[in-house]
């Protein structure tokens, strides 16, 4: 009997999963293609062919879908910082490296990043609330990261890693969005980035005497 309640427990996961993420995938293309404010919750469950209070049992706000989809992306991030941190390259191209794995997975949506930062920066009161329920996904890998590279003695000790934080978010969006205003092949956006890291590291880099 164990066994059998198991699989069905298994088997409604599973259903559970697929419908959450075929709510996201719609809604995103549905967003790439008109821009956030000018979709429903309603024409995101239409085109997805699914009732309108199913995709309530998964996000209270159609702004709910994007935060989840922003999220899911940051997980991969955080799966591949043990690789990232472990390269054997200096700490500029480490940083950067964090950042290229990033935009790897945000390529095809690339559209919807335009939308996204448009948004944000045009309904930034609105989206405060959202952001902030992110950075609390985006902030632990990030501090993962530099803890390690401090402990491998690649930025100083003395580094106020929450500060540090910051300001790499903060370089990292500025990055962002000339790669989003930029599009393929990124050519621009990829040699701001290293140099934009090779000067950040510089001042992160312990003094050798």
């Amino acid at each position: 009997m164990t066994m059998v309640a198991n699989s069905i427990a298994s088997r409604r996961e599973r259903k559970k999963n697929a419908a959450r993420a075929k709510i996201i995938s719609t809604a995103i293309d549905l967003f790439s293609k008109h821009g956030i404010a000018n979709i429903t919750v309603e024409q995101i469950a239409e085109a997805a062919d699914i009732g309108k209070g199913t995709i309530y049992n998964y996000f209270d706000t159609k702004e709910a879908v994007v935060v989840a989809f922003m999220v899911d992306l940051e997980r991969k991030v955080q799966a591949r910082i043990p690789k990232i941190v472990k390269s054997r390259g200096n700490l500029a191209s480490i940083l950067a490296e964090y950042i290229q794995f990033q935009f790897r997975l945000k390529k095809r949506y690339h559209q919807f990043v335009r939308v996204f930062l448009t948004q944000m920066f045009s309904n930034t009161e609105h989206f405060i609330p959202y952001m902030v329920e992110m950075q609390k996904v985006i902030d632990p890998p990030l501090d993962s990261l530099f803890q390690e590279l401090k402990r491998r003695t690649k930025i100083r000790a003395n580094i106020d890693i929450p500060k540090l934080i910051v300001a790499f978010k903060t370089i990292h969006v500025g990055i962002t969005c000339v790669w989003a205003v930029e599009g393929p092949p990124f050519n621009v956006a990829e040699q701001i980035l290293k140099f934009q890291m090779e000067l950040f590291s510089k001042g992160l880099q312990p003094k050798h005497k």
